[in-house]
C-alpha cells in the first residue's frame, strides 16, 4: 500500500534521512520546513530515484493558519496523510537554569518545540480521524525524561512527552498511534561532525529512519507507545 507521509522539520540530518527512506519504500513524502531552498532540492533529489514521489511544502509552523494550509496542500495533492514525522526542531539552544532563564527565552522554546509540534500534530490528527487512522511520531531527546539544568530546553521537552502521551489516550479509538521517540546521542550530521570532529560515537540518521518506518509498519493490533534510540553502550534513559 502507497502512504502519504508527512515529514515536519526536514533538515540536512535526521528529517531528510526518514523522507528518503519513506520515498524508497514507495510511499509519497510531504517535506516541511521554513527553507524553501532546501525543500526544493531535497524534493527534487527525491523525486528523481526510481521509486521517489516528494513534494516539498514550505511552511512556518509558527503559524497555525500556514499549517493547515500546508495539510491541506498534502491532502489535495496526494490524499489523507498516513503519517506524520513530527521533528519540528529549532536551532536556538538556550542553556542555562532558572536562576539565569528569561521568559522569552521559554517562549522562544515552547513556540517552536511545543506548539509548532502541536499545530502539525492537530492538523495530522483531524486528517487521519476522517480517514482511516495513521501514526503520528514525535520526536525529542533525553531531556523530556531526565533532569537537565537546561530548564527551558526541558521544559519544551517534558511538554511534547506529555503531549504525545495525552495523544495516544485520546487518538487509539480513531485508529491513530501515537510515539514518543526519545532520540539522544549524537547524530551525524554534517554541521555536527564538523563541530567535534574529535567524537567518536555517531549515531547513523539513516538507521534512525529505517526504526521510524518500522513503527508505522506496525499492524493495527500491536502500537508502540515510546521507544528510546541511542548509540549502542550509552546509558538508558529509563
Amino acid at each position: 500500500m502507497v502512504r502519504t507521509v508527512v515529514v515536519a522539520g526536514v533538515g540536512p540530518g535526521l528529517g531528510s534521512s526518514v523522507a528518503r527512506e519513506f520515498a524508497a519504500q514507495g510511499d509519497r513524502v510531504a517535506l516541511l520546513a521554513r527553507s524553501a531552498e532546501y525543500l526544493e532540492e531535497t524534493a527534487a533529489d527525491i523525486s528523481s530515484t526510481e521509486d521517489g514521489t516528494a513534494l516539498a511544502v514550505p511552511t512556518d509552523v509558527s503559524e497555525s493558519d500556514a499549517v493547515e494550509a500546508a495539510f491541506e496542500t498534502v491532502h489535495e495533492r496526494f490524499g489523507p496523510v498516513d503519517a506524520l514525522v513530527n521533528n519540528v526542531f529549532s536551532t536556538e539552544t538556550t542553556s542555562g537554569g532558572i536562576l539565569d532563564a528569561t521568559e522569552a527565552a521559554l517562549a522562544g522554546a515552547w513556540e517552536v518545540r511545543v506548539a509548532g509540534q502541536f499545530r502539525c500534530a492537530r492538523a495530522a490528527a483531524t486528517d487521519m480521524a476522517e480517514g482511516d487512522g495513521g501514526t503520528i511520531i514525535f520526536t525529542t531527546s533525553q531531556s523530556a525524561v531526565v533532569p537537565s539544568e537546561n530548564v527551558t530546553y526541558s521544559t519544551a521537552r517534558h511538554a511534547v512527552r506529555g503531549m504525545a502521551r495525552s495523544m495516544a489516550a485520546d487518538l487509539g479509538e480513531h485508529g491513530i498511534q501515537t510515539v514518543h521517540a526519545v532520540v539522544d546521542g549524537w547524530i551525524a550530521k554534517p554541521a555536527l561532525r564538523e563541530r567535534y570532529p574529535d567524537h567518536d560515537r555517531w549515531m547513523d540518521p539513516d538507521e534512525i529512519a529505517v526504526t521510524y518506518r518500522r513503527l508505522v509498519d506496525h499492524p493495527e493490533t500491536v502500537h508502540a507507545s515510546e521507544i528510546d534510540l541511542r548509540h549502542p553502550g550509552d546509558e538508558l534513559s529509563f
